[in-house]
């Protein structure tokens, strides 16, 4: 590490407030500690009885030299008038630079990578040799960037924030800029060389810098080992718990090395045990006692989300769950009034099942007046943001899509009508910053299309980290670097296992590694992590009266160790360490639960007769009796599955209305036999074009002409191979295609549609149902039919029937698959007679009888109210169910009250 030529003097934080008053310039290491600073500095004003007092000039050093700069040409006392680069301004020109040799790779990530190297080159003040650089491909390929922007910034006269310091210490020596008489740092527990040479150049020119560190406390410390990340992370919350209580006035720190990893266990023991009021069923917001230094990201933020989300609404499409996280958003106008269209205009698309859809496809289904998804509100909304679309430009500048962008928002009223808290507030403000950094990117990209202003936009929302202020807390979260010149009564560091404490190198890899090494460059090497953890340890355990240093044993399946920079401090016990055990809200109501016994008491009769459902009501009965009171009688049903193309249901009404159209035309076996095979291709695939053309318009994401295209060829030729099956079979006329019928069965009155209708001879009836998967008529006999619907069909005919089948229109297995009055009605199909069933049941009047008790008896059970958990094979009943969060089948069958059948189940 490098040697400083500054002087570090040990301090009272009393020293520094004097300082203050005195009116000093105040640098710290980070925001974090400007903002502590700064609350001391008011609370002792306070104390005094001061009314008002001046603002404390404390700022970081960055906030410092660019005030500086701004400083420096309002005065006019530099001439050039350079102008200074915004952080995002200079990734922009970065990612512009790197696109030309990586054209094909997400510039995010990479130009952050070179902007950070070409920050180290000027920071550590490295040798700028074209030789050094040639070490690998990465360093040769920054060489070459590094020109190119130096290039680029001079003919634009513009100056990077990493070149700031050294053009301000230039303009020092030459007497141009008037230093300050005092400067005082806190917070470094290093200089890098430009940060040296700056602060010694004003020392020269007659400025008195003092490098400060407060003076370290006696600290007790010891070391506690802890089962998991979970358990340490709920013992901490305990002892501040404790702490707390002991000395409401205590401040304390908790210490995160990585902070980001354990953010979220870390937040849920401290809320779990400091405010368990928070876990209360419709609980009241209310402020957090300790304040968590680390942010997240932007995009983190649901009203940031909402408006981003919103804003990709101008794409030609955007993915379902986007639209999804849209349409149940409170940000959104008119959501007061829609929220429960809008979740139904969500099980809409989601019934469609298309991964993506566009603003057209959005608009037209929330205008159906008719339906119950209908949403009026954000209808009009999206037909104003189409009528834009049509005349928006294809580029434009940053500034002039930030302006569209805010215009567009207020259109589809994002937080219109929405009361904001004061968080939300500052999310706002947060957000509206972002977007006044993305419109100064004009003299940077110049003009851009809507695809790429929207992709910087998001990749800045990622990584702009956002904290919402709170009040005075009286516990800090934070981490190492930023604990630094904090000093609190108590400390607990967490998470010191051996893994992090001290932290693996991460060298830069656009500079060369010797080179880095050389100069000690941060996390170059193994060295320069323990020589920097071994200060930043020291600092830490001493800055508190009490510190505890905890960490985890495991992290799942992983053992882990204690860090070799911890081991020499005394091992605590959590008997010693904490005075009661504490226990949290959910730990309460869990000790205090008592065994209640739920029996199986019927659901509400069933008073009115006509449900919807049809045939699939009397196969969940069948099934499970719940499965049927649940999804049929209270509705609890699974959302559509999005996937890539079409859905099973979809594909099946496609093949269902291409049969009908073709049996539409045909009409008979004489008609099928009498037209030649050319014709018949052609009468099918006219059939097939049409239907496909009709569904593309319902599904448009899904039916690209290449798809289009494919399926057309696979109907075809699918139809075509099973009208080839049919010519095999005997003179039958199509009486009825897709009919809907009403019958009555026991108590229940339901509509049913059959798929098709023969007759054969003697006038008699055939009634086919389409399948696309497994068929098989052993499905319609048992107390329990798996499958009851053709069962169902046989009821409306019982005295002409001459079958029931399944056409099983199945690539590679066509054929059909029933039961027959008589011998060759259907290709392959046995007669009744010969089935294992007929010895059990008796004769065809027998069996139609047979199949007309059973329904009636799931019927009457079904209006009954009959809601038994009661799978007719389990697990193989439940395999495709939802429901067993509601019907406990695990816990019931963990009981002995669910049977486990062993061996192949339904498939």
């Amino acid at each position: 590490m490098k040697v400083c030529r500054l002087d570090l003097q040990l301090v009272d934080s009393e020293d520094i407030l004097v300082k203050l008053n005195q009116g000093i310039t105040l640098i710290t290491g980070n925001q974090r500690l400007t903002h502590v600073f700064r609350q001391h500095f008011d609370q002792a004003a306070i104390r005094k009885g001061a009314k008002v007092w001046s603002t404390p000039d404390i700022l970081p050093w960055h906030s410092w030299l660019q005030r500086l700069w701004e400083e420096a040409l309002i005065s006019g006392e530099i001439s050039e008038a350079r102008q200074l680069l915004a952080p995002q301004q200079e990734r922009a020109l970065w990612q512009e630079l790197l696109s030309a040799d990586l054209p094909f790779q997400p510039m995010g990530k990479a130009a952050l990578q070179v902007q950070k190297a070409w920050q180290l080159l000027w920071e550590w003040h490295l040798p700028q040799n074209e030789s050094i650089f040639q070490y690998n491909d990465d360093s040769r390929l920054f060489w070459k960037w590094q020109l190119l922007f130096q290039r680029t910034c001079q003919q634009k006269g513009w100056l990077s924030p990493g070149c700031l310091p050294d053009k301000l210490r230039h303009y020092f020596e030459q007497g141009t800029l008037l230093p300050p008489d005092e400067l005082v740092l806190i917070g470094f527990d290093e200089l890098n060389p430009q940060q040296l040479a700056l602060l010694e150049t004003l020392n020269r020119s007659g400025c008195h810098v003092q490098w400060l560190q407060l003076k370290p406390k006696v600290s007790q410390i010891g070391q506690l080992a802890c089962t998991d990340r979970r358990q340490e992370a709920k013992l901490m919350a305990r002892w501040v718990r404790q702490r707390l209580e002991d000395n409401p006035a205590a401040q304390i720190g908790i210490v995160v090395p990585n902070l980001s990893a354990l953010r979220e266990i870390i937040v849920q023991a401290l809320d779990e045990i400091l405010m368990p009021s928070v876990f209360h069923p419709g609980h009241q917001q209310q402020e957090r006692p300790y304040n968590m230094s680390l942010g997240k990201p932007l995009t983190t933020f649901p009203l940031v989300t909402t408006a981003l989300k919103l804003l990709d609404l101008l794409k030609h499409t955007i993915s379902l769950s986007d639209i999804s996280q849209l349409l149940h958003s409170p940000f959104i106008g008119g959501w007061e009034q829609e929220s429960s269209a809008r979740a139904l205009l969500d099980v809409q698309l989601r019934e469609i099942g298309e991964p993506s859809v566009s603003i057209d496809t959005l608009s037209y289904h929330a205008s159906q007046t008719n339906r119950s998804y209908a949403c009026v509100v954000l209808a009009k909304k999206l037909g104003m943001l189409k009528v834009w679309l049509q005349t928006c430009s294809r580029k434009e500048h940053p500034e002039q899509w930030v302006q569209h962008f805010d215009h567009l928002l207020k259109t589809i009223g994002w937080l219109e009508g929405y009361p904001l808290s004061s968080e939300e507030y500052q999310t706002v403000e947060a957000w509206h910053a972002l977007l006044a950094e993305l419109a100064t990117l004009d003299w940077v990209t110049g003009e851009i299309s809507l695809s790429d202003v929207l992709s910087q936009l998001w990749q800045m929302a990622r990584e702009r980290i956002f904290q919402p202020q709170t009040g005075v807390a009286p516990v800090q979260v934070l981490g190492p670097l930023e604990a630094h010149g904090i000093q609190f009564d108590y400390l607990w560091m967490i998470g010191l296992h051996d893994g992090i404490w001290p932290g693996s190198p991460q060298p830069n890899p656009f500079i060369p590694l010797p080179l880095q090494r050389n100069h000690e460059l941060p996390h170059s090497s193994e060295q320069r992590e323990l020589s920097v953890t071994r200060l930043l340890m020291q600092r830490i355990v001493t800055s508190a009266d009490q510190v505890i240093l905890s960490y985890p044993q495991r992290n799942g399946d992983e053992e882990l160790r204690a860090s070799p920079l911890i081991k020499g401090y005394t091992s605590l016990a959590v008997d010693a360490l904490l005075e009661s055990n504490m226990p949290s809200w959910r730990e309460i109501v869990h000790d205090n639960s008592q065994l209640s016994e739920l029996l199986h008491d019927p659901a509400p009769i069933l008073e009115q007769t006509a449900v919807k459902g049809g045939s699939h009501i009397f196969k969940l009965q069948a099934a499970c009796p719940f499965r049927a009171f649940a999804e049929l009688r209270l509705g609890a049903r699974p959302l559509g599955q999005i996937q890539i193309g079409l859905n099973a249901m979809a594909r099946g009404n496609l093949l269902h209305r291409i049969m009908e159209k073709v049996w539409d035309k045909l009409d008979s076996y004489e008609q099928l036999l009498a037209l030649p095979d050319t014709e018949l291709s052609e009468l099918v695939l006219d059939q097939v074009q049409e239907v496909i053309n009709t569904m593309a318009s319902h599904y448009p994401q899904t039916f690209n002409q290449h798809f289009r295209d494919m399926e057309i060829k696979r109907l075809h030729r699918q139809v075509a191979t099973w009208l080839e099956l049919e010519k095999k079979r005997l003179p039958f006329r199509v009486i009825a295609r897709e009919k809907k019928y009403e019958l009555t069965v026991g108590a229940l009155s339901i509509q049913l549609k059959i798929d098709r209708i023969d007759e054969i001879a003697a006038s008699r009836q055939l009634i086919i149902d389409y399948k696309t998967g497994q068929a098989k008529a052993s499905q319609w006999f048992g107390d329990r039919p798996d499958e009851p619907q053709l069962p169902l069909y046989s009821l409306i005919f019982p005295d002409d029937l001459a079958g029931i089948a399944f056409a099983q229109l199945r690539t590679g297995q066509m054929a059909f698959s029933g039961v027959t009055i008589e011998e060759g009605i259907l290709p392959e199909v046995k007669s009744y007679e010969k089935l294992s069933q007929s010895r059990e049941i008796g004769n065809w009047s027998q069996l139609l009888t047979h199949w007309q008790v059973t329904l009636e008896r799931l019927s009457d059970s079904f209006c009954r109210g009959e809601a038994a958990v009661d799978p007719k094979r389990y697990p193989a009943t439940c395999a495709y169910c939802t429901l067993q969060s509601l019907c406990r089948i695990t816990e019931l069958t963990l009981l002995g009250e669910v049977d486990i059948e062993e061996g192949e189940g339904e498939g």
